[in-house]
């Protein structure tokens, strides 16, 4: 397992898990580890312009248009697009990381976040910056200040999914909430909005058609989503969600509708075990990969 340093600061100047684990695994030979609470000189050198070399932008749905009115109506999709990605918590090297904070730095060309990162994250001063990528200065970038998870609250939320009661979700977001779903390029803004888009849009029926697995991504919970098929009665992979939250309720939910970012956070494609519907009483199960 390559270092956690190197991966995050990869990630925070690419926006995907899998490019920053693709630079990683090509910087290992420098010969250089990473120090504790941040990355030796040879490292962030190699990392940084091996991450230039491949930079682009990867946004989300709310970088690119304003928010759909119509939440009934059909939805945009735009799987071409390079779309940010989320990255797991084992991965992470316990500094800024946020989905925020990233989705920031992808709005800034890739030399100028190449800066900011080293500046902000690493602490290089700007004579050192300009050594290694010219004259280039950083962009003043700020993370979303950390709300400890209210366990309940995610509790809940994951109740409502999971008997799909859709007033209980919406109750559980702000007036001014938004929900993205990349690669679909439409998002909402508001939980009225958002409650209207899971009536008219989610496949699941009847409780115990989505079971919700407890993650943590971008230092945030999470949760990955299985929705039931219902020509075999067993529980896929559909989504993992991302959310933000304030002190009292969810303020930010994102989607990802790429599959294999389910093989990324070392999930399974198939629930094993599940009866029938999760609700009749029965234990949990026992989740492991069907290949």
């Amino acid at each position: 397992m390559h270092d956690p340093a190197v991966i995050s600061h990869c990630y925070r100047l690419l926006g995907s898990t899998t490019e920053a684990l693709e630079v990683a695994r090509a910087t290992a030979g420098t010969g250089l580890e990473a120090g504790s609470g941040g990355l030796a000189s040879g490292v962030v050198e190699a990392a940084t312009l091996a991450c230039l070399a491949r930079a682009g932008t990867r946004p989300l749905p709310s970088d690119l248009a304003a928010p759909d009115a119509h939440p009934e109506g059909a939805l945009s999709e735009n799987a071409e697009i390079l779309w940010l990605e989320p990255i797991p918590e084992p991965l992470m090297d316990g500094r800024p990381i946020d989905l925020g904070l990233i989705a920031a730095l992808q709005r800034i060309p890739p030399r100028e976040r190449a800066a900011t990162v080293l500046h902000d994250i690493e602490g290089w001063p700007t004579t050192r910056i300009t050594n290694l990528l010219g004259d280039v200065r950083p962009t003043p970038i700020t993370s979303r200040a950390t709300v400890t998870p209210d366990e309940a609250l995610l509790a809940r939320y994951r109740a409502a999914f999971e008997q799909y009661d859709v007033p209980a979700i919406v109750s559980l977001f702000t007036d001014d909430a938004i929900w993205e779903m990349p690669p679909f390029t439409s998002w909402f803004r508001g939980a009225r909005d958002i409650g209207r888009l899971i009536s008219t849009h989610c496949p699941a029926e009847h409780p115990g058609d989505q079971y919700l697995v407890p993650l943590k991504a971008n230092g945030l919970p999470a949760f990955a989503v299985y929705m039931r098929d219902p020509k075999d009665n067993l529980h896929r992979a559909f989504q993992i969600q991302v959310l933000t939250l304030t002190a009292t309720a969810i303020i930010h939910a994102v989607a990802f509708f790429d599959l294999s970012l389910f093989q990324t956070f070392h999930l399974p494609d198939l629930l094993q075990g599940l009866p029938p519907n999760p609700y009749d009483g029965t234990l949990r199960p026992h989740i492991e990969r069907r290949h």
